[in-house]
C-alpha cells in the first residue's frame, strides 16, 4: 500500500505562530502565572503539552487573577482587551493575523454603514471574536437563506470565517447580490485554508481511502473531512492513531493522509509510521 500526504498538510502559519509565542512566554524567566483564554489551538495534544508546562486554560478573565494571559489563535471578543488591562494582566496576543484582518474589515464595514454578514459558524470562537468588532447590525450564518431575513437595506458587507470553503462564501455573495443594490465583499478566507482544501480534494481523487487527522473541535478539520467524503466515501477523521481501525484498509492500494491546520507535522509523521509498522503487508509513504 502506498501512502500519499499532501505537501501542505497540517499546521498552518497562524497556528505555528501562536504556538511559538506561547512557548516563548513559558520560557521567559519573569513569567510566573500564565493562562490561556480558551484553548490556544484546537489540538488536544498541544494544549496538554502547555498544561504540563504550567499554562492553565481558563474560560473567562474572571478566572485570571494575575500574571499573563495568552489570547488564543482564534481571537477573543474585543472587550477582553480592556478587561485584561483593567485587571493589570499582561496580554500575549496570539490571534492569527488573518483573523485580525477579518476583525478589521468587519468593523470598517459597520462604520461605513453596511449591514454586515459574517459567513461562518456562530458558535465558533473565531466568529464570536469577529462579530464583537461589528458596531452595527449584523448576522453570522453559513446558510445563504439567511439573506432573506436581513432587514431592507441598500448595502450589505460580507466577510467570512477564515476556514470556510470558498463555495460557501460564493453562495452567500450570490444570494445577497440578487437582493441588494450594493454588496461589498472581503474574501477573508485564509490562503492556507484554501490550499489545504484544494490539496485534500486532489488527494482524495487519487486514493482508495483517506485519513484526516485533527482535533474534534477543529472547524477546518471538519471541513477537510466533508470535502474528502464527498469525493472518497471511505474517508475517516481521527484525533489520535489509536482510533484507526485497520479494517478500513482492506483492499486499499493507495491511502491518503491529511490533517487540519492545528495538527503539528510530527503528529502526521507519527500516524504514518504507526500505520506502516502495523500493516502485515508491504507499504510505502511519500511523506
Amino acid at each position: 500500500m502506498k501512502i500519499i500526504v499532501p505537501q501542505n498538510a497540517g499546521v498552518c502559519w497562524g497556528v505555528e505562530r501562536a504556538i511559538d509565542m506561547a512557548y516563548k512566554t513559558v520560557e521567559t524567566p519573569t513569567q510566573h502565572h500564565i493562562v490561556s483564554l480558551g484553548p490556544l489551538v484546537h489540538n488536544p495534544e498541544v494544549v496538554e503539552d502547555f498544561k504540563q508546562k504550567g499554562v492553565e486554560v481558563v474560560n473567562n478573565l474572571e478566572e485570571a487573577k494575575e500574571g499573563t494571559v495568552i489570547f488564543r489563535s482564534h481571537g477573543v471578543p474585543v472587550q477582553y482587551y480592556n478587561d485584561a488591562k483593567s485587571k493589570n494582566l499582561k496580554v500575549v496576543d496570539a490571534t492569527c493575523p488573518f483573523v485580525k484582518r477579518s476583525q478589521n474589515y468587519a468593523r470598517r464595514l459597520s462604520r461605513q454603514g453596511y449591514f454586515v454578514v459574517i459567513v461562518g459558524d456562530e458558535k465558533h470562537p473565531e466568529m464570536k471574536s469577529v462579530r464583537s468588532f461589528v458596531e452595527g447590525p449584523h448576522i453570522v450564518s453559513m446558510d445563504p437563506k439567511i439573506v432573506d431575513q436581513i432587514p431592507s437595506t441598500q448595502k450589505v458587507g460580507i466577510v467570512a470565517q477564515t476556514t470556510v470553503p470558498l463555495t460557501m462564501l460564493e453562495a452567500m455573495v450570490s444570494k445577497a447580490q440578487k437582493r441588494f443594490p450594493e454588496v461589498k465583499v472581503h474574501d477573508t478566507i485564509c490562503d492556507a485554508t484554501k490550499v489545504r482544501q484544494e490539496e485534500a480534494a486532489e488527494t482524495a481523487k487519487q486514493v482508495d481511502c483517506m485519513i484526516i487527522i485533527g482535533g474534534r473541535e477543529s472547524s477546518n478539520t471538519k471541513k477537510l473531512t466533508k470535502i474528502c467524503k464527498e469525493i472518497q466515501p471511505k474517508s475517516f477523521e481521527i484525533e489520535h492513531e489509536r482510533e484507526i481501525d485497520f479494517s478500513w484498509f482492506q483492499g486499499v492500494q493507495v491511502l491518503g493522509i491529511t490533517a487540519g491546520a492545528s495538527t503539528p507535522v510530527p503528529v502526521i509523521q507519527r500516524v504514518c509510521d504507526y500505520i506502516l509498522s502495523n500493516l502485515s503487508f508491504k507499504a510505502s509513504s511519500s511523506f
